[in-house]
C-alpha cells in the first residue's frame, strides 16, 4: 500500500518535470564574453556587453568583425542589463562571462551598492576577472579591437595571466576576490588597471596599466610598476614566475634574473601601543641573462646577485606599503593579520583601522636563491 501511494506522489512530478519546457537553442542566443560599467549623470549606470559573432563567408570584403558591443541604460545594475534586450534579439548566456571591466569614474564614485548585486545575482560569473578602465570608460576599452585575439575580453584575460606568469607585475583580481575583500574586515581589493594606447600610426592597442587601490567600496588611487610587484610580492599564495633587474657588480649593466617561485609570510608583532607587522619572503629563481661580458657566473658573484636580488625585493615591498598607507587602503591584509593574532587589539583599533593603518611599521626580511644558470655554467664570450 505505501509503495501504491509513492507512485501516485511520483507520477505526477515526473509528468509535470519531464519534457524541454524550458529548452534553450544555441541558434536563438548569444554569449557574453564582458561586461563593462560606467557611471552617467544622475546617478545612472552605462551597460555595455560583448557579444561575439559568427563569421561569414571567408574571403568576405569587407571582413564581418568578430564581435559586437551594446549598451544600455538604467538605474541599477539589473535594470540596464535586462535593458539589452531592447536592442538585442536574442537571449543572452552569461556563463561565458570571463572579464569585468568598470570605468575609473564609477569606480571612484563607489562600487557599494553593486558589490551585493554580483554576490546575490546567480548570472554573474564570480571567476571572471576584474578591470579598471584607467583614464577611459569601460565601454571604449569593450570596443577596442585586438589582433591576436579575435574578442577583446579573451585578450583580457589572457594578458593578465600571460603578463602575471612571465613579467611579474600586476597581481590578477578575480570578481570573488573583489566582493570578499569588499566586505570582509581589514582587507581592501586591488585590481589592476587597463588602458587604451595609440601607436604612432594612430591604432589603438589596449595595455595592462597600474593597480587600483580601493577603501570602502571606492578608487582612492594607484600603484606604479614597481610598486604593483612590491604588492605582488606580498601575496600570502605561492607566487610564480616574474624577471627581476639588478645592476652587473663590476660595469653596473643589466642582468635578468627569472623567478621560479615565492612564499611570503606576514606576522603582526605589538610592542607597547606600536603595531608592527613583520613580512618574511623566500624566493629562489634562475640566472636568466647579462648584458656584459664579465664572469658572473661563479658562486661569489652569484651570491653578491642574491644580495641584490633581495635588496630589490624590499625596497619594492617597501615602495609598495608606502603608496597603500599614504591612500589609506589595506590591500595586504595587515588588519586581516592583526585579527587573527591579536583579536582583542583588533576589538580596539579595528573601527579606525583606516586611520591606525598608515602608523603601521613594517619590518622586511627577503631571502633570495639563485638555483640554477640555465643552458651554460659559462659566460659567452665573442673572441676578436
Amino acid at each position: 500500500m505505501k509503495k501504491n501511494w509513492l507512485l501516485v506522489l511520483f507520477i505526477p512530478v515526473m509528468i509535470i518535470t519531464g519534457g524541454c519546457w524550458d529548452r534553450t537553442e544555441l541558434n536563438q542566443t548569444n554569449l557574453a564574453i564582458a561586461v563593462g560599467l560606467d557611471d552617467l549623470p544622475g546617478d545612472r549606470l552605462r551597460f555595455t556587453v560583448q557579444i561575439p559573432v559568427s563569421q561569414k563567408t571567408p574571403g568576405q570584403t569587407p571582413p564581418s568583425p568578430p564581435f559586437v558591443v551594446v549598451s544600455t541604460t538604467g538605474e541599477t545594475f539589473t535594470t540596464a542589463g535586462r535593458n539589452i534586450m531592447l536592442k538585442n534579439p536574442r537571449s543572452i548566456l552569461w556563463q561565458h562571462w570571463s572579464a569585468n571591466v568598470w570605468g575609473e569614474s564609477l569606480a571612484r564614485r563607489g562600487l557599494a551598492g553593486l558589490v551585493d548585486e554580483f554576490a546575490r545575482n546567480r548570472n554573474v560569473r564570480k571567476t571572471g576577472d576584474v578591470f579598471i578602465a584607467r583614464d577611459t570608460t569601460a565601454a571604449e576599452v569593450l570596443s577596442v579591437p585586438t589582433e591576436v585575439e579575435r574578442i577583446p575580453g579573451v585578450a583580457l584575460t589572457s594578458m593578465i595571466k600571460s603578463e602575471d606568469l612571465y613579467a611579474g607585475i600586476y597581481t590578477r583580481c578575480l570578481l570573488r576576490d573583489f566582493i570578499i575583500r569588499s566586505i570582509k574586515p581589514g582587507i581592501e581589493p586591488a585590481v589592476p588597471g587597463i588602458s587604451v594606447v595609440k601607436d604612432p600610426s594612430g591604432r589603438c592597442f589596449l595595455q595592462i596599466s597600474g593597480t587600483a587601490l580601493f577603501m570602502k567600496g571606492k578608487l582612492v588611487g594607484w600603484m606604479n610598476e614597481e610598486e604593483s610587484r612590491g604588492y605582488r610580492w606580498l601575496q600570502p599564495k605561492t607566487v610564480l614566475g616574474g624577471i627581476m633587474t639588478v645592476r652587473c657588480p663590476y660595469c653596473g649593466s643589466p642582468v635578468v634574473l627569472q623567478s621560479l617561485r615565492s612564499q611570503c609570510r606576514i606576522t603582526p608583532a605589538l610592542q607597547g601601543q606600536e603595531i608592527i607587522m613583520r613580512v618574511k619572503i623566500k624566493q629562489e629563481g634562475f640566472f636568466y641573462e647579462q648584458t656584459c661580458t664579465h664572469p658572473l657566473v661563479t658562486p661569489a658573484m652569484l651570491k653578491t646577485l642574491e644580495r641584490e636580488s633581495a635588496q630589490l625585493i624590499r625596497q619594492q615591498v617597501l615602495d609598495s606599503v608606502k603608496k597603500a598607507q599614504e591612500l589609506g587602503s589595506d590591500v595586504f591584509g595587515f588588519g586581516l593579520a592583526l585579527k587573527q593574532h591579536y583579536p582583542q587589539t583588533w576589538d580596539r583599533v579595528g573601527s579606525s583601522w583606516e586611520e591606525v593603518f598608515p602608523a603601521v611599521r613594517v619590518e622586511v626580511d627577503v631571502e633570495s636563491k639563485i638555483r640554477r644558470t640555465h643552458l651554460t655554467r659559462r659566460t659567452a664570450v665573442i673572441r676578436y
